[in-house]
């Protein structure tokens, strides 16, 4: 269901819910706004496209769709429109996987969409086992302020308590990065080929934390009229 909020509502929820732990959906929304936000969340992968997985065997498709449904119920919850690309462990496709088909499809579930933004998730893999952390990448210029702004909420949050590292927002030259009719990026929420990110996405509280996380990323930079 879809709920229509004040800006200055949203900017309330976020200084109470800071106060909290990351895995409380805000509440108590106040209907007043008369245009509603749409955002297309992109869970990258799918079906026999598993992307990484861990040494364990956990499969990027399957931990990215997890964290886009708790990151669509935050969003709801918070009064936007959410549109996911994928709302399954399936393909796009059907019979043979071919990767331009897949794109292809996601780019046309984004136009119907007609969003504000586009959020795609994915996870990271490194020969160097002991990389870690969150990387924001964009495609496009009209892309790049969201993106550092998103990285810099992450960085707060994870890179710099956790890796102790302060990453920078990236360009990349990638289909629906550079094709959607709207602000997107891509982010690499972690690296499943070590062994300390891949335990914190297995976990309930870090997956929801992250993705309340990512939720008050696209919450602030909605409420400053971007």
């Amino acid at each position: 269901m879809c709920i229509m909020i004040d800006k200055k509502v949203i900017s309330v929820l976020l200084i109470l819910c800071l106060t909290v732990t990351a895995v409380a959906v805000p509440v108590g929304v106040t209907v007043a706004k008369t245009e509603v936000k749409t955002i297309v969340i992109d869970p990258g992968h799918g079906g026999m496209d598993a992307g990484v997985s861990s040494a364990g065997g956990v499969k990027e498709s399957d931990l990215v769709l997890t964290l886009s449904r708790v990151l669509a119920d935050y969003l709801e919850s918070g009064g936007f429109k959410v549109v996911l690309t994928r709302k399954n462990k399936s393909a796009l496709t059907e019979g043979k996987f071919i990767k331009k088909t897949d794109m292809q499809k996601r780019l046309k579930i984004i136009e119907r969409a007609k969003p504000s933004l586009v959020v795609s998730l994915h996870l990271n893999s490194f020969t160097d086992k002991s990389r870690r952390g969150i990387q924001v990448f964009y495609g496009k210029e009209d892309s790049k302020d969201f993106a550092k702004e998103m990285q810099r909420v992450l960085n707060d949050e994870f890179n710099l308590p956790d890796v102790k590292r302060d990453f920078s927002a990236l360009y990349a030259d990638k289909y629906l990065l550079t094709e959607s009719p709207c602000s997107a990026v891509i982010i690499e929420c972690g690296f499943l080929s070590n062994p300390i990110d891949t335990q914190n996405l297995l976990d309930e509280k870090y997956l929801h934390r992250l993705a309340y996380t990512i939720f008050q990323g696209i919450a602030v930079w909605w409420d400053r009229g971007e």
